[in-house]
């Protein structure tokens, strides 16, 4: 899963995976050379969604995971809460499907809260 990059970080990223996707099309036309305007237009369709859901994920996970320099508080005993890791969750969107991860926090006094995303 990617962590926090620089812009310049993310870009090389997006890059890698839009280079990936441009390769496996080119494979794709090479086996389906007789392939209609339309045929090769639904394969690509199927591809951008891909990267566009690996874009996402790169941009978002990319700047911020939600782990703070300081923990956020429980909410009942005003304690700083204890990282535990890292969740993920996936998200189905119109242009293109991603999975997202976000830091998760337990309270350490057996509040039962627990935060993720925090905020």
């Amino acid at each position: 899963m990617t962590r926090r990059l620089s812009r310049e970080g993310r870009r090389a990223a997006y890059l890698e995976k839009a280079g990936q996707l441009f390769d496996g099309m080119e494979s794709w036309y090479d086996q389906h050379a007789n392939a209609s305007f339309g045929e090769i237009e639904g394969e690509a369709r199927e591809e951008r969604r891909k990267l566009m859901g690996e874009t996402l994920g790169i941009l978002i996970n990319g700047r911020d995971t939600g782990n703070p320099v300081e923990a956020p508080r429980c909410q009942k005993c005003e304690q700083p809460m204890e990282f535990e890791g890292y969740r993920r969750w996936a998200v189905h969107g119109l242009e293109g499907d991603t999975v997202l991860e976000r830091a998760y926090y337990v309270c350490p006094e057996g509040c039962g809260e627990a935060i993720f995303p925090p905020g």
